[in-house]
């Protein structure tokens, strides 16, 4: 692990609404505070159960959130892009992780510990009040997005899906999945099989393109309509 040396332009905070407010003077103190760490695919981060108080953000790559029921089925809570963040409940509670944090593609990942956290709080008050809304929009979200997929059919949960991939990939028509197919799917509620026949269906009614892991949007418009809130 290493001081976060990337520059100003391109540094962790500058992508997470939580430091975006910072000034020059919190910002270089928040660089110096941070440490990253490159992760290779399938490296763990964190596991559940496991104690810290390290808030981590993604600042390349993507991660996936997950945690196992008792019979040792797989549920996939979120997938993380640069910019989002995690461990926040024992950044602020110590408490053990709740999920386990797995690498999908060669990434880099900041951390800070509470010491150093507790250490930036001190110098910006105002940062307390907005890790607290970036929480509450992260439960909002989250909220919003298992309750739009259980009303939605199966043809609109992968078009939301697509759509939030389409977001993140900075409105590039072109997206390359970070994630497997049977990763998706699970996000979904759905088996791998049919993922694959309907975006196949999709294919074929020319709304998308499917190569290997990468989707080319044709109709972005159209993609839109398919989801109904």
């Amino acid at each position: 692990m290493m001081i976060c040396t990337h520059e100003a332009k391109d540094a962790c905070f500058s992508k997470v609404s939580l430091f975006q407010h910072l000034d020059p003077a919190e910002a270089a103190l928040l660089t110096s505070l941070l440490h990253t760490r490159k992760y290779n695919k399938g490296e763990v981060v964190v596991q559940e159960g496991e104690r810290s108080d390290t808030l981590y953000v993604v600042h390349q790559g993507c991660v996936k959130l997950s945690k196992y029921n008792e019979n040792g089925k797989e549920h996939i809570i979120r997938f993380l892009f640069p910019g989002d963040f995690f461990g926040q409940d024992s950044l602020l509670h110590q408490k053990p992780h709740a999920a386990n944090a797995e690498v999908l593609e060669p990434s880099a990942i900041c951390s800070i510990s509470k010491h150093d956290f507790d250490q930036l709080m001190e110098h910006d008050p105002k940062l307390a009040y907005h890790f607290l809304l970036a929480i509450s929009n992260l439960l909002r979200e989250t909220d919003e997005w298992n309750s739009s997929l259980s009303a939605m059919t199966t043809e609109q949960k992968i078009a939301k899906l697509l759509l939030y991939f389409h977001t993140r990939n900075h409105a590039r028509h072109e997206i390359r999945l970070p994630v497997f197919k049977k990763d998706m799917a699970l996000l979904l509620g759905i088996t791998p099989e049919t993922l694959s026949r309907k975006l196949a269906t999709m294919q074929t009614q020319g709304l998308l393109q499917v190569t290997g892991n990468c989707i080319l949007i044709l109709q972005l418009e159209q993609l839109r309509e398919m989801v109904p809130f």
